[in-house]
């Protein structure tokens, strides 16, 4: 294929300015997404100055998954294995395998060393951080290695166009959305790889051609031949990160090869168009051989074995089969009628090289391929977003991506069929079987929305093609123009409005509602590190919540989506839908769960039980475990409501959430207590005062729930009634607690402005046990009060005395020395008493707030007046 000719100095300057170009928009993009992480990570963050969570950067909604690849590079960082093969983020106790990319999580650890070796920032915060760089920076090596190939063989319109392409292409550039290092993006690119390589391999045709003059077929069978050894590399790279994911493309190829033979292929033949059946049978050697190759890498030696969701010998052996079953069919549909079915035993071997796997999952099912389980299917079905159907996708897309994904990605296809209908038997083979190609992934991308990224890159393979077709007798100057016409309609749009809406939300400070989700969860794991600072936790909570509160606290969870972790989303289903409190505390106890989340967003309790129970009815749903406490707040008494209350920035997304810990030795009342306060702590207030007076009904003798009722009674600004309460509460406390709750809640009195109050309560510990703080503290009260009838000079002067034998440099004391001289008159041992607290303040580093308050008490002294408040 040859769109444009030009010298080589011009080739490569044109190239090298536009991969300049690309660089500057992926890094700028990559800088906007870092700074608006770094706006979403100051959420939920309580006045802190930054979060207490071992991982704490936070992610696009979209990309759970990135956090899962973290979690596997820091494995592979501070463990033995070179291999990806086990995981015990899930599946919690046992783990379970991972079937993922070794070398992709290599990359991630490369990186992470990279930022910390630049910034000696830890390297577990260097490998998140370094997340943001890593996808941008990845998917510039690839533009430049697809690009440059292209260039070479096809001029450099074909290399601006894949460029331009890669940049600005939505569904490309989402796998590598700064900090989404997933592999999908990867997958993309060895899918696009694959079908331009195909592409200028002709579809297995070639056409001798003059040197430098435009030409859709390759014009010689070398180099048709070169491109069938890329096109393979690329689909067994693919099949190294998922066979899952690029085995069908692989089919797909084939197929759109032998469509487009019994379509076109006699015409083109007679239009002077050569079929080589060893270009297809080169494109199946290469990509098996290159396949098993990347299989001895990933498994070899300990971990060979029989997993069909993954890369596999027998995958290899069926691309090998598939690509001589198309080479077979070109040679005899193209050959004399009456040798099409000669020697038909040549198409066993390759038949049954095909069937191979497929037979193997048909007989072996769930034992070699987990995803036939019904279990997993009906999941994968019913339940997983990317495996839905286009119309159903849709409806969460906004309308400018439900335009860009329906008419402006297929506007190459619709231009092709018109192409194809305008000229017909004209037209050359090539934008046959690139039309089949995409023709066959849209399909694939309507069944199923997640390919829709696979189809990126085949339309663009038929743009580039349709360039050649519709300007192959005009001069270069007009490709040049219908090259740079069709970029600017298909993807300069969407890459511009892509960064204009970044550069309005950092500046705007704006961060989407979904993503703020991930902040929520960072703040839940920091909870459940609270209530247990030492040793594992192991989380129950719906599938999503479990990937994004288990990688902030870096803790053990149940169920996730991956299919490797078919065991623990059906152990994490068995709990929520026990039929009794008493079979989920069994199951918990085997699984070592020591705390449950109940998340309102995507809680997924009538999915867990569906999949268990395909049949059931919702009346059989409300009954379960998970529904009983997310909705009927049934709470049994080995759980522990943790009081949890959303941070303030957070609210808005109105998600509410219960926090328990599995503590099997709670009796009842603690249960209740804690209870109360986890409603409290909601905002149920009113339910949280009635759980508080039941437990004082009926265990009059425990203290807490005193105090806490004493507290909301303060909150409502109920002071007598509180006053009571309180002190019933402290005298049922632990002697040694007493000082400390009579200094707190007198305290809190006095600052309400409830002087005599706080007095009664000063004078109540006073009278129980002295203390220099309580006389400390009721001679400030006695010595400042703006009530007149409180006040008392002369027993104040007493009091902050005999607090200063305990310890005559306490800043407190002499403070309250100072304002006692001062009420009674004594200016001048006042002053030399706030002198002395401010000076001692410094001594001790107080807080600047609190030295300043001792300067402005020292100043009213200094005017000669005592202090009031």
């Amino acid at each position: 294929m040859q769109l444009s000719s030009e010298s080589y100095r011009t080739r490569w300057l044109v190239l090298v300015s536009v991969w300049t170009f690309a660089a500057i928009v992926l890094f700028a993009q990559a800088g906007l997404m870092r700074d608006y992480l770094a706006t979403l990570g100051r959420l939920g963050l309580r006045g802190a100055s930054g979060p207490s969570t071992p991982l704490q950067q936070g992610y696009p909604a979209f990309a759970a998954d990135a956090q899962t690849w973290v979690r596997h590079a820091l494995a592979l960082s501070e463990g033995n294995d070179i291999q990806l093969r086990w995981t015990t983020i899930d599946n919690a106790p046992y783990g379970r395998e991972v079937h993922w990319n070794s070398a992709w999580a290599w990359c991630i650890v490369g990186a992470g060393h990279i930022y910390h070796a630049f910034t000696g920032v830890p390297l577990a915060h260097a490998i998140e951080r370094s997340t943001v760089w890593l996808t941008p920076a990845a998917l510039f090596v690839l533009i430049v290695i697809l690009s440059a190939w292209a260039t070479r063989r096809a001029g450099v319109i074909a290399g601006v166009v894949i460029t331009a392409a890669m940049v600005c292409n939505d569904r490309i550039y989402e796998g590598f959305f700064p900090s989404y290092v997933d592999h999908h993006g990867l997958l993309t690119v060895a899918v696009f790889g694959m079908m331009l390589g195909a592409v200028f391999m002709g579809g297995g045709w070639w056409k001798p051609t003059t040197p430098n003059k435009a030409a859709l077929l390759p014009g010689s069978l070398a180099a048709a031949r070169n491109a069938a050894i890329f096109s393979a590399i690329s689909g067994a790279m693919g099949m190294w990160v998922s066979a899952a994911s690029v085995l069908p493309p692989i089919v797909l190829v084939g197929a759109a090869g032998g469509v487009a033979l019994m379509l076109h292929g006699r015409r083109a033949q007679a239009n002077g168009e050569h079929f080589a059946p060893e270009i297809w049978r080169l494109w199946g050697r290469v990509g098996a051989a290159a396949s098993f190759f990347f299989y001895l890498v990933e498994y070899f030696p300990t971990h060979l074995g029989m997993r069909l969701e993954a890369n596999h010998p027998f995958y290899a052996l069926g691309w090998l089969g598939g690509a001589e079953i198309v080479a077979q069919f070109g040679e005899r549909w193209l050959g004399p009628r009456e040798s099409r079915w000669q020697n038909p035993v040549r198409l066993a071997v390759p038949f049954a090289a095909t069937l191979l796997a497929p037979l193997t999952i048909l007989i072996f099912r769930e034992k070699v391929y987990l995803i036939t389980d019904p279990f997993l299917f009906n999941l994968h079905k019913n339940y997983i977003q990317e495996f839905l159907p286009i119309w159903k996708t849709i409806q969460g897309f906004s309308a400018r991506m439900a335009y860009q994904v329906l008419f402006v990605e297929n506007v190459p296809l619709i231009a092709a069929i018109l192409t194809l209908t305008y000229k017909g038997s004209e037209t050359p083979f090539g934008v046959w079987f690139a039309t089949a190609a995409t023709l066959l992934f849209n399909a694939l991308a309507w069944w199923q929305s997640r390919w829709l990224l696979n189809a990126s890159g085949v339309q663009v393979c038929l743009a580039i093609i349709l360039i050649g077709t519709w300007t192959i007798h005009y001069t270069q100057r007009t490709r040049w123009l219908v090259t740079l016409a069709m970029v600017g309609l298909l993807y300069i749009p969407s890459g511009v409005l892509r960064y204009v809406g970044s550069v309005a939300d950092v500046q705007g400070h704006r961060v989407s509602p979904k993503d703020a989700n991930n902040m929520l969860f960072r703040d839940v794991a920091a909870a459940l590190r609270a209530s247990q600072p030492e040793g594992d936790i192991v989380v129950l909570t719906s599938p999503n919540s479990s990937t994004s509160i288990g990688y902030y606290g870096r803790f053990k969870t149940l169920g996730t989506l991956y299919w490797e972790n078919d065991a623990g989303l059906r152990h994490a289903a068995e709990v929520f839908s026990a039929k009794n409190e008493d079979e989920a505390a069994e199951l918990i106890r085997k699984y070592h769960v020591t705390h449950l989340a109940m998340i309102s967003e995507e809680n997924f309790i009538p999915q867990y039980y569906m999949l268990l129970h395909p049949e059931a009815t919702v009346d059989e749903i409300k009954k379960c475990f998970g529904w009983q406490v997310m909705y009927e707040r049934h709470i049994p008494q080995w759980l522990q409501m943790l009081p949890y209350s959303t941070p303030d920035d957070l609210k808005q997304l109105n998600i509410s959430l219960m926090l328990f810990k599995v503590n099997f030795s709670q009796n009842m009342p603690e249960a209740l207590y804690n209870v109360a306060l986890g409603q409290v702590a909601m905002g149920a207030v009113e339910e949280g005062e009635k759980t508080f007076d039941t437990l004082i009904k009926g265990a009059p003798q425990i203290y807490q729930p005193w105090l806490r009722k004493g507290e909301l009674l303060l909150a409502r600004h109920n002071w007598n009634a509180a006053t009571e309460t309180l002190l019933k509460g402290i005298s049922l406390a632990p002697a040694v607690d007493h000082p400390g709750l009579f200094v707190n809640y007198a305290g809190n009195l006095y600052r309400s402005g409830q002087h005599a109050l706080a007095i009664r309560i000063y004078r109540t510990g006073l009278g129980e046990k002295y203390t220099a703080d309580l006389a400390c503290y009721l001679g400030w009260v006695l010595a400042t009060s703006a009530e007149d009838s409180l006040r008392n000079g002369k027993e104040a002067l007493q009091l902050a005395q005999e607090a200063m034998q305990s310890d005559p440099n306490s800043p407190s004391y002499l403070n309250t020395l100072a304002a006692a001289l001062a009420e009674n008159g004594r200016i001048k041992e006042a002053l030399d008493a706030a002198d002395r607290a401010l000076a001692n303040s410094h001594v001790k580093n107080d807080p600047p707030e609190i030295q300043a308050i001792f300067a402005h008490r020292l100043e009213i002294i200094k005017s000669g007046k005592p202090i009031r408040e």
